[in-house]
């Protein structure tokens, strides 16, 4: 006996997709999921799998069945607000701009300086739920508002608990390189080697986080610095990607080909061939489209992206300064604002963000794949990335167990 049959219209990436390329999706128009164990077991039509003896049947026939979504890109560990922030972007002030007014990164570091950790577990946990309802069922979160070594090692005991008491799967990213600090008392070179290398050293001996990321940009990180951070981190046995190329061309592209990274996030200003040597080396872009919409820019075109032999992903970026969680709406302005295809779209929040997060489990409903199901009132991908509003969320589940659903469904 195993443990669940789901039935429903399945549509599934069958391995990682490069943008420009064929999206490789499997469509079972009345398919069926085995799943035993928390993993997948057999998947297939629901005439040849609905004679296996099961303990339960969701019956979702009428319904989308995808993998569970996955957010490959948040900083949703923060307190207090940015709102205000938006007349001066209505008013055309820039990201750097607002930042020499008290705005921007460090007026987050200072909110939530004074919180207390029990205080941002409860905000965190509020912030997944209200992702996992657009169909996640992992989330990658940094850190990068404290910017002290006990802070930053504090945002790290929050994100752990959040994993421990969350449903959903986190991945954990230290970027305690997310900016120098303007109250740091010493140089630079100090704080890279008190507070950055120091966190790195402590995430890895005891293993408190996944990857390390570095904001690689003029005016924060520049490249040998960047440089440094990462080879340091990836001698101490952990995951790299960094944000590159966001607000200019740093060449922070071409370092993450360089060293490897698990991906390199924004890239709306990175060069061609830089991509390309990204492309060469299997490193996922991740894209992040509902940043150009909440800083009033312009999104580069998918084309920008394509036939470059790269794997592209889509996060929310969800942070004070783009305070959107749903990774369907960026799925949406992937489509509508960068005119990615609804097929990359879907690929790109399944198992192109499995890829850029060093899963190799998850992101394709497939034989011995993790269970992570999303199943949507929805006729196709098309007509998913095209809902706003109300998430067409129907029922979820990671490893087999429901996060989020109607228990009508089942019999």
């Amino acid at each position: 006996m195993i443990d669940m049959l789901i039935r429903g219209r399945i549509v599934t990436p069958t391995g990682a997709t490069r943008a420009g390329e064929a999206q490789r999706l499997r469509k079972i128009g009345d398919g069926c999921i085995a799943i035993d164990g928390g993993t997948i077991a057999r998947i297939g039509s629901w005439s040849r799998l609905k004679a296996l003896d099961a303990k339960k049947v969701v019956n979702c026939s009428d319904f989308l069945v995808t993998p569970g979504l996955i957010d490959p890109h948040t900083h949703l560990v923060y307190a207090g607000t940015r709102s205000d922030e938006v007349r001066m972007k209505v008013r055309g002030m820039s990201y750097q701009e607002i930042s020499q007014q008290g705005g921007g990164i460090m007026k987050t570091v200072r909110d939530t300086r004074k919180s207390t950790k029990e205080e941002l577990v409860k905000i965190g946990l509020k912030r997944i739920d209200n992702a996992l309802r657009s169909g996640v069922t992992t989330v990658e979160i940094k850190t990068g508002y404290a910017l002290t070594f006990e802070g930053e090692l504090m945002l790290l005991g929050v994100i752990n608990s959040l994993r421990k008491r969350s449903p959903v799967r986190v991945v954990r990213t230290l970027l305690s390189a997310h900016a120098y600090p303007d109250d740091y008392p010493g140089t630079k070179e100090r704080y890279i080697k008190e507070v950055v290398l120091k966190t790195v050293d402590l995430a890895a001996s005891q293993s408190l986080a996944d990857f390390v990321d570095v904001f690689c940009e003029p005016g924060y990180f520049d490249l040998v610095e960047t440089r440094a951070i990462l080879e340091y981190a990836k001698g101490k046995g952990l995951g790299i990607k960094l944000h590159a190329d966001e607000f200019k061309r740093s060449g922070g592209a071409k370092l993450a080909a360089e060293l490897g990274a698990a991906s390199a996030d924004h890239l709306g200003v990175a060069k061609a061939e830089h991509l390309e040597r990204m492309g060469k080396k299997g490193i996922v872009a991740v894209v992040l489209p509902l940043l150009f919409h909440c800083t009033f820019s312009r999104p580069p075109a998918a084309e920008k992206f394509r036939n470059k032999s790269l794997p592209v992903a889509f996060g929310t970026d969800c942070n004070p300064n783009c305070p959107i969680d749903s990774v369907l709406t960026s799925m949406n302005h992937a489509v509508y604002s960068m005119k990615f295809t609804p097929e990359e779209a879907l690929c790109g929040s399944t198992v192109n963000a499995a890829k850029a997060l060093l899963l190799q489990r998850t992101g394709v409903l497939a034989e011995g794949y993790d269970a992570d199901v999303a199943v949507f009132d929805a006729s196709d991908e098309a007509e998913l990335v095209s809902k706003a509003g109300v998430p067409p969320l129907v029922m979820s589940f990671r490893g087999g167990r429901v996060l989020h659903g109607d228990t009508e469904l089942e019999d």
